[in-house]
């Protein structure tokens, strides 16, 4: 798996002019003092996508063939996909949510713990993002995914909206539920959210390696 991680970030390389665009984009809206953890949020999940780029070159020009002829299974090949999307999303987490809690310690601002609190948590759903989209792009590729993954993101926006709609008919107030989590201490939602994720990501790893071992090369 040391092997394939290595290739993946070599092939970042290609992208790096990207990467510092992408961060000097994030430290000019934290100038601007756009919302941090929203910030924080967008430059996690894109790092994280970059996942889905390494599955395309793997694809390209019968790429799958060739890494096959190398000492590697299908079960790494799966598994290195989900270590290096959280890796990439990783550095983009920690770069930004570094600045963000500068920025906000300089302006001398209250609040701090809470931004990092909701950095973590967020760290945590890129992690469940990942245990939806790799599958999605093993199994589909890189076009078919595109379309599928529109889809499913269409889906849980229209079951949400379904919800908001029989809340307000039913009269039940969704508020006080929010409130009444939110008033919850921050470390069991944290653990909670990160029990979820990585049942989540083990869960969609066994999926993964069932789509790459039914694979024809």
């Amino acid at each position: 798996m040391r092997g394939l991680l290595l290739k993946d970030l070599l092939l970042l390389k290609n992208q790096r002019r990207f990467f510092l665009l992408f961060f000097f984009m994030s430290a000019g809206m934290l100038l601007a003092d756009f919302n941090s953890v929203f910030v924080i949020n967008y430059v996690t999940m894109i790092f994280s996508l970059f996942t889905l780029s390494s599955i395309s070159y793997d694809e390209f020009d019968n790429g799958y063939a060739f890494l096959f002829t190398l000492p590697i299974t299908r079960n790494q090949y799966a598994a290195e996909k989900y270590v290096f999307g959280f890796v990439t999303g990783g550095m983009g987490w920690i770069v930004v949510t570094i600045f963000a809690v500068a920025m906000n310690v300089i302006r001398g601002r209250a609040g701090t713990g809470e931004l990092v609190v909701m950095a973590v948590l967020y760290l945590f759903i890129s992690l469940l993002f990942l245990a939806v989209v790799v599958p999605i792009q093993l199994k589909f590729g890189a076009e078919k995914g595109r379309i599928v993954l529109i889809v499913f993101i269409g889906v849980i926006c229209s079951a949400g909206f379904v919800v908001a709609r029989a809340a307000k008919t039913l009269q039940l107030d969704l508020s006080s539920t929010v409130a009444a989590v939110s008033a919850l201490s921050t470390g069991p939602v944290i653990a909670c959210v990160f029990l979820i994720s990585l049942a989540a990501v083990f869960g969609s790893y066994l999926i993964s390696v069932k789509i790459m071992k039914n694979k024809q090369f």
